[in-house]
């Protein structure tokens, strides 16, 4: 399978980690990521203008964007990225932003005081509402055309679809698709005291699948799909098994140290 990948970071869908992952086992000469120059721009300019022989000679592309950017790559680059249930992703998005005052959201929710239910009601951006078909579709329109033009686009352009909340099982898919090394990780990016699911009044979640309504559909099939893929796969108890002991030893500082001596003397 061709290795040429857009890896779509959706907001607060593990893609933080997901990128530390990436960066271990992609060369960074080969690698190009997009990150914020403003509040509300980011380098993909600079992606999109590069001359063609530069552009050939990067193989993944990462990070918050819009889907659209393999028509400036190689025609058999494939996306892949990362779902989550709204009334997961969107709490934990509003406290991102109050521990955040670099984002651009943070401004107007803290000045104004709002609640998470305010947040999802009041605050308009492409981060919020039905955020995961809006970005895989590429286009800001009705929810059930955005639904309709995801599905699509993940059927012809996207090599793999994961859900956050089976993110082990996803990682152990993706590493034998592509054939990659154990994909081992240490939590980054983490939202930090924020409430349980269940501590959040139902008036507020009842809110969150209102304006997530496409949102959560795409989710149920996606997460239908992978649930069915994980069963069939004979290797998946094994492998779990074996990535939790590295994760294990990859989020102790002594165990770090060991596996950078490693890479080090390997080169």
């Amino acid at each position: 399978m061709n290795n040429n990948l857009i890896f779509l970071h959706l907001p607060k869908n593990g893609g933080s980690t997901f990128h530390s992952i990436l960066n271990r086992l992609y060369p960074k000469e080969n690698t190009f990521t997009i990150q914020s120059v403003t509040n509300s721009k980011t380098n993909e300019d600079s992606f999109i203008n590069m001359s063609e022989v530069d552009r050939k000679a990067i193989s993944i592309v990462k990070g918050h964007t819009l889907f659209g950017l393999h028509k400036y790559m190689d025609d058999s680059t494939r996306y892949i990225t990362f779902l989550r249930k709204p009334e997961e992703r969107i709490p934990s998005f509003y406290y991102y932003v109050l521990r955040k005052p670099n984002n651009k959201l943070y401004k107007q929710v803290t000045s104004n005081n709002m609640s998470l239910y305010e947040f999802v009601t009041q605050v308009e951006s492409i981060d919020l509402n039905n955020c995961q078909v809006r970005w895989i579709s590429g286009i800001d329109d009705k929810e059930e055309f955005m639904l309709e033009k995801a599905i699509e686009n993940i059927e012809n352009y996207f090599s793999f679809v994961g859900i956050t909340e089976k993110y082990n099982e996803c990682l152990i898919l993706l590493q034998h698709l592509y054939n990659w090394s154990i994909p081992y990780y240490m939590v980054k990016n983490k939202t930090r005291n924020r409430p349980m699911i269940e501590e959040i009044d139902d008036k507020t979640i009842a809110a969150v699948n209102h304006y997530n309504t496409a949102d959560n559909k795409l989710y149920e099939i996606i997460n239908e799909n992978i649930s069915t893929q994980i069963k069939t796969e004979e290797y998946m108890f094994l492998e779990l098994a074996r990535l939790a002991i590295l994760n294990k030893i990859y989020s102790n500082e002594y165990g770090r140290k060991i596996a950078s001596s490693i890479k080090r003397k390997l080169k």
